[in-house]
C-alpha cells in the first residue's frame, strides 16, 4: 500500500471513502467546508494502485497551552473502506502522519477518538472532560432584573463591527485560557457552514465587549454553542439573556468544562449533566515542544525519559535546568528514582494541565522518590485544559 499526499486529481475520491465510512453523507455547505479543508490540509491517502482506499486529514491549527500559542496538527476524517481493513492502512496512515507534523512544526496533535484503547496505542491521551447540561425551564437560573446592554447579531444577518469584536474577543480569550484555539477566518467560515443558523448576542460594559454567546433555537430548545466571559457580571447579563427566551424556549442546552463549578449560583443547581470524554491529545516532538514551554519554578535540574514507540525521535532523557533550558543527555548515569520515565501519553496529558505529576507517576508505574515529584509539581503550570472546537 503506498501513502502519499493526495493529488488534486483524486479528491473526488476522498469525498466518496468519507460519505461511505461516515453516518451523514455531506451535502451543500458543509461539502463545501470538507472540500476547503482538503485543499488546505496535510490529506494523506493509502493508495492501492490508483484508488484511494484509506485516509486522514491533518488540519493545519493552533493551540494555548498555558499561555504559549503552539502549532497544533487537527487529526481527522480517518477512514478506510471495510474490505481494506485489518492490513495495517490505518497504522501506515498514522505514522506517516506523525513524521509529517514533526516536519511541519506541528508539535502538539488533537483528534475526537473513535475509540480511546485505539488512539492510545498511537500515543494518544485523553486530557479534557466536556460536561454536557440540559436545564429545563423550571430551572432557568435567576439572576434578578437588570437592563443589559446586549448587542445582537446572526450569521444570515451580520453586523461586520459587531463580529470584528466577537471575533477578536474570542482569540484574546483563547490566549488566556489553557487549551484555546485561536479561530482563523478560515474557521470561522466553517462554523458558518456547519451552523448557519446561529445567533450571537454580546455583553458590552461601557463600550468594551466582556462576553458574548452563539446559539441556536431549534424544537424549544436553546442550544448554547459558545459562552465566553471575561468577568462574572458579564456571565450573569450572558444568563439573563438567555433566559429571557423562557417564553419560546422549554429548554437550555450546551457544553462547559468539568473542572469548573458550573451551575455553583444558580438558585437550582441540580439539572441534569453528563460528563463526555471525547477529544485527545499527544506531543508529536517532545523537544521542540519543551523548548517552548512556560515552565515555572525549576528548583533543581529535572530529568524526564520519555517512551514512544512511534516516534523514535521522542525517546531521549530530557534534562531541564534551572533556567529551563532542554537538552537531550545520552546517559543512563541518572538513578531511575531520581527522574520521570514516562510514555508519551501520560506525559502529553501531564503537560497540557490534566494529570498531576502524581497522578502520571502513579499511572507509569515507576517508583519515583517524593522529592524528584515535588520538584516537578513546582515546575509546571496546573491550570486545567478545555478544548471545545470540533473537527
Amino acid at each position: 500500500m503506498d501513502i502519499r499526499i493526495v493529488s488534486p486529481n483524486d479528491y473526488g475520491q476522498v469525498h466518496q471513502l468519507r460519505d461511505y465510512c461516515f453516518p451523514n453523507k455531506y451535502t451543500g455547505p458543509r461539502r463545501e467546508d470538507f472540500h476547503y479543508w482538503i485543499e488546505h490540509s496535510t490529506t494523506l491517502g493509502a493508495y492501492d494502485t490508483k484508488k484511494v482506499v484509506g485516509q486522514l486529514l491533518i488540519l493545519p491549527l493552533n493551540m494555548t497551552i498555558h499561555g504559549i500559542r503552539y502549532k497544533m496538527g487537527g487529526i481527522g476524517f480517518v477512514a478506510t473502506y471495510p474490505e481494506y481493513r485489518q492490513q495495517g492502512i490505518i497504522k501506515s496512515l498514522m505514522i506517516e502522519a506523525l513524521q509529517n507534523m514533526r516536519e511541519n512544526g506541528q508539535t502538539i496533535s488533537i483528534l475526537a477518538p473513535f475509540s480511546v484503547s485505539f488512539y492510545r496505542h498511537f500515543g494518544w491521551e485523553l486530557f479534557f472532560e466536556k460536561l454536557h447540561y440540559t436545564i429545563p425551564q423550571s430551572m432557568f437560573p435567576s439572576f434578578g432584573k437588570q437592563l443589559d446592554v446586549v448587542k445582537r447579531m446572526s450569521f444570515e444577518w451580520q453586523d461586520s463591527e459587531l463580529f470584528k469584536k466577537i471575533k477578536d474577543f474570542h482569540d484574546a480569550m483563547a490566549v488566556s485560557q489553557n487549551g484555546g484555539m485561536v479561530r482563523d477566518d478560515a474557521w470561522w467560515k466553517r462554523i458558518e457552514r456547519r451552523s448557519p443558523d446561529s445567533h450571537f448576542a454580546a455583553y458590552f460594559n461601557k463600550d468594551h465587549l466582556e462576553g458574548y454567546i452563539r446559539y441556536t433555537i431549534q424544537h424549544s430548545t436553546f442550544e448554547i454553542q459558545d459562552f465566553m466571559v471575561a468577568n462574572y457580571s458579564a456571565e450573569q447579563a450572558m444568563w439573563r439573556y438567555i433566559t429571557s427566551h423562557a417564553a419560546s424556549v422549554s429548554s437550555i442546552t450546551g457544553v462547559t468544562s468539568n473542572h469548573v463549578p458550573f451551575g455553583f449560583f444558580f438558585k437550582e443547581p441540580q439539572f441534569k449533566k453528563e460528563v463526555i470524554q471525547d477529544v485527545m491529545v499527544r506531543v508529536v516532538d517532545v523537544y521542540a515542544f519543551m523548548q517552548q514551554y512556560p515552565w515555572k519554578d525549576i528548583h533543581e535540574t529535572l530529568y524526564v525519559r520519555i517512551e514512544d514507540k512511534f516516534c523514535h525521535w521522542n525517546e531521549h532523557i530530557y534534562q531541564i535546568n534551572k533556567s529551563g533550558h532542554v537538552s537531550i543527555i545520552e546517559t543512563n548515569s541518572i538513578i531511575d528514582m531520581h527522574m520521570l520515565t514516562l510514555p508519551i501519553t501520560l506525559f502529553s496529558a501531564m503537560m497540557v494541565g490534566y494529570l498531576s505529576v502524581k497522578d502520571a507517576v502513579i499511572y507509569a508505574n515507576q517508583p519515583v522518590v517524593e522529592k524528584v515529584i515535588q520538584q516537578w509539581q513546582w515546575a509546571l503550570p496546573t491550570e486545567k485544559p478545555a478544548f471545545y472546537e470540533y473537527f
